[in-house]
């Protein structure tokens, strides 16, 4: 082969064929695109990349994230079970409305249809207001839960044809079901598109993901009418849909479990915390988010490790009833230097950590941080036994085994539980300091993002520092 003398070569995203400029003749440039040898591998590159071009976002795979792939083949493969299933439902719907029947009247039927729109639209209404604030808190769990509740609703659907005197009731309930599965499928969905634009693609990301549901969504209605013709007995039909509903909950939960979350929700801080105070090591968001759980109502409790729960931009007002002026004064004045302020509540055994405008992610993860030392040492300072202590490694040197020693002499003389004194505080203070360096060099190490964050954060905020050089 004679001497390139090669001057660029460039390439579209990672899976484009590369193309060399070389010199040509005495001063000339060449180009040429290193393709696939054979005129078969050609072809099929072409295939591939015209399907790339229009169903993935521009720059695949480097313009997502490393999920993208897994979460979007197990989402295509529930969206078509939910299109396969739907198409079911609706044919048990108009049956129960009495599509068919010549002595159905259409006056019932209209109103049916009118009440069960208006129930949807009143549940999304109400839900929205209801749980909003927490659907990016617990994107995976209320995904999950959205398509298990979509299962339920269609499933009620399907009896509308054997009671067919609540088929009002019945419609009414499924509808308002689905109002909560639109809200919520929605807004996590906005979520995940938000993770998997690395690249501030987000609009791209969502058009194609919009594409590939059409595409799955035609490809599966035709299937769903070759199967609803080709299943005529009704026993047929309930065994079909059950087996496609049984697929659709394992591919969400497949699809869920495929996400890796860089930023910290609270169970993920939950769980990197528990790690890292026992042996001084910040797990991956890869095993992280393996371990976290996807079902509402279930995961790791902060409180079980630290003896409180933490409670971030709460009002104070039935927590501050528990303190007189100069504790509560003596508390700002351990605080004046942080844009947060911690405030333990021992009869509720929470930590209610308050903020000031304008906080920063890094705030509320450093707030969140010394909230869960500050429950650990309370509980030192109180004599309180807890798991975390009996699990610590004795011969290494971790939060919990360091904390043990700044505490070593100073406990509660009172049989009372009581908060730590503000002169402990204070020195507790420079020991948190350069707990939460280390923490946070240890997160950003280890891949997590703590320029964001996805912790329960309610509105309220406070204002404690300078107020002695203010006019009140």
């Amino acid at each position: 082969m004679p001497h390139e003398d090669l001057l660029i070569t460039e390439q579209c995203g990672s899976l484009g064929n590369p193309i060399k400029y070389t010199r040509q003749g005495q001063n000339g440039i060449s180009r040429r695109e290193i393709a696939q040898e054979t005129v078969a591998d050609t072809l099929l590159q072409a295939v591939l990349g015209f399907f790339r071009e229009v169903l993935l976002p521009h720059g695949y795979p480097d313009s997502v994230s490393e999920d993208y792939f897994d979460y979007q083949l197990w989402d295509t493969v529930q969206a078509f079970c939910s299109t396969i299933t739907g198409i079911f439902t609706t044919h048990a719907i108009l049956k129960g409305v009495g599509v068919g029947n010549v002595e159905a009247s259409a006056l019932s039927a209209t109103i049916t249809w009118i009440m069960k729109d208006g129930t949807g639209m009143v549940g999304r209404i109400m839900f929205a207001w209801w749980k909003g604030n927490s659907l990016d808190c617990n994107c995976k769990k209320w995904r999950l839960f959205a398509d298990l509740l979509n299962d339920g609703a269609m499933i009620l659907e399907l009896c509308v044809p054997h009671v067919t005197h609540l088929t009002t009731e019945i419609l009414c309930l499924s509808t308002a079901m689905k109002s909560v599965v639109g809200i919520a499928g929605g807004a996590t969905r906005a979520s995940i598109t938000n993770h998997q634009a690395i690249k501030g693609n987000m609009a791209e990301i969502s058009a194609k993901d919009g594409s590939q549901e059409t595409l799955v969504n035609l490809v599966a209605s035709f299937t769903g009418i070759f199967l609803i013709n080709y299943f005529t007995d009704i026993t047929a039909q309930w065994v079909v849909t059950f087996l496609l509903i049984i697929l659709h909950l394992y591919s969400n939960y497949q699809a869920v479990t495929a996400l890796i979350f860089k930023n910290l929700n609270d169970l993920r801080m939950t769980l990197v915390l528990k790690s890292y105070l026992i042996v001084n090591a910040v797990l991956g968001p890869e095993r992280i988010n393996k371990m976290e759980s996807v079902l509402l109502g279930f995961g790791t409790d902060v409180e079980k490790f630290c003896g409180f729960k933490i409670i971030l931009g709460r009002p104070l007002r039935k927590t501050l009833i528990y303190y007189n002026y100069d504790e509560l004064r003596s508390l700002t004045e351990v605080y004046k230097n942080r844009k947060y302020l911690l405030v333990p509540d021992l009869k509720r055994r929470a930590i209610f950590v308050t903020f000031e405008k304008g906080e920063t992610p890094q705030d509320v993860i450093a707030g969140y941080y010394n909230a869960v030392l500050l429950g650990l040492a309370t509980c030192i300072y109180n004599r309180v036994n807890l798991d975390i202590y009996s699990k610590r490694q004795l011969h290494q040197s971790t939060p919990v085994t360091r904390l043990n020693t700044f505490m070593k002499t100073n406990h509660n003389s009172l049989d009372v539980p009581n908060n730590i004194p503000p002169h402990l505080l204070l020195t507790f203070n420079d020991f948190v300091d350069q707990e939460t360096d280390m923490f946070f060099t240890a997160l950003q190490v280890n891949g997590w993002k703590t320029d964001s964050h996805s912790l329960y954060l309610d509105e309220w905020r406070a204002q404690w520092r300078d107020f002695d050089k203010r006019s009140l």
